[in-house]
């Protein structure tokens, strides 16, 4: 993509070159240009910003930090720096600092939709789901039109328990984007969360269409494909279940070792049948005989 010129190519075109390349996957290429365009342009934050996100898509995460270290040095107060930062530490699961590099960014731009979808995620991931449900409605109040928040947004209120409001939301989320899977994993996890297990598995097949070689898609949908087994499900029951809280499971659990020991060995031992069974009728059905495909590097 990047051609030969007699002088410094100006950096509109740079940025425009870089977008369409990380808009193909070209992400090595896209990295070429973002190179290119800080020997050209050494002390300004575009190509550092340019830089760091090339990097964060080949996953080279210590030196996409680096990249926004200099975007700082440069202006303490540059917001995308603080966004890619946020971005980084989300994608390395170092929450704290995740956690403090979006409030920063927000602190600049509270306007910066992405940030409050991060930091709902977070808390969705530590079971704080109220906490969630604020965040993504602030995600939702900037941008009205994204239907990943609003799949986000439906997994959050399963988890709250609204499922009505689940289900609404997750209307709202296909009316506004079929093209994305992380939307579809998220409606498949708001769906087995309210117990719906045929929905769950239809929203799973959408997931692994759109990105059939990502690892933690595959899982989903196998994952969905075996609650759909009437014989898993009897010993599940996730729609009886998930009536309750954690700690009302634990003692229901408690009390029936207690009382129904003998019952309770058994129904443990026919949950694991029915568990490795399942797993391995899913196998056969999306895989065949053969071994599972390893998982691809992008």
């Amino acid at each position: 993509m990047s051609e030969q010129t007699n002088g410094p190519v100006p950096a509109e075109v740079r940025a425009r070159r870089f977008e369409w390349l990380l808009s193909r996957g070209r992400n090595k290429e896209a990295l070429t240009e973002a190179g290119e365009w800080l020997r050209e342009e050494p002390e300004t934050v575009g190509p550092y910003g340019a830089l760091s996100l090339a990097y964060i898509n080949l996953h080279d995460y210590d030196r996409a930090l680096e990249c926004t270290e200099q975007m700082l040095r440069l202006d303490p107060n540059e917001e995308d720096a603080w966004f890619l930062r946020a971005v980084i530490y989300y994608s390395t699961r170092e929450w704290t600092q995740m956690q403090e590099a979006a409030e920063e960014g927000l602190r600049l731009n509270p306007y910066r939709a992405h940030l409050h979808y991060l930091l709902a995620n977070m808390h969705n991931k530590f079971g704080r789901f109220d906490q969630a449900r604020q965040a993504i409605e602030r995600a939702l109040d900037i941008d009205t039109e994204n239907g990943l928040y609003y799949a986000l947004y439906s997994y959050v209120l399963a988890n709250l328990l609204r499922h009505e409001d689940s289900r609404e939301a997750a209307e709202n989320a296909l009316r506004k984007d079929v093209e994305t899977s992380q939307t579809f994993l998220y409606l498949g996890w708001a769906a087995d969360r309210r117990g719906d297990v045929k929905t769950a598995k239809t929203m799973m097949e959408q997931a692994i269409r759109l990105d059939p070689d990502d690892e933690q898609t595959r899982t989903e949908y196998m994952e969905a494909v075996q609650k759909n087994y009437w014989f898993y499900r009897i010993f599940t029951l996730p729609v009886f279940f998930n009536r309750f809280k954690a700690w009302q499971l634990l003692l229901i659990w408690v009390a029936a070792s207690i009382l129904f020991r003998p019952l309770v060995i058994i129904l443990v031992i026919l949950y694991g049948f029915s568990f490795i069974l399942s797993k391995i009728f899913v196998h056969v059905q999306v895989y065949g005989w053969r071994r599972a495909p390893k998982r691809r590097e992008k």
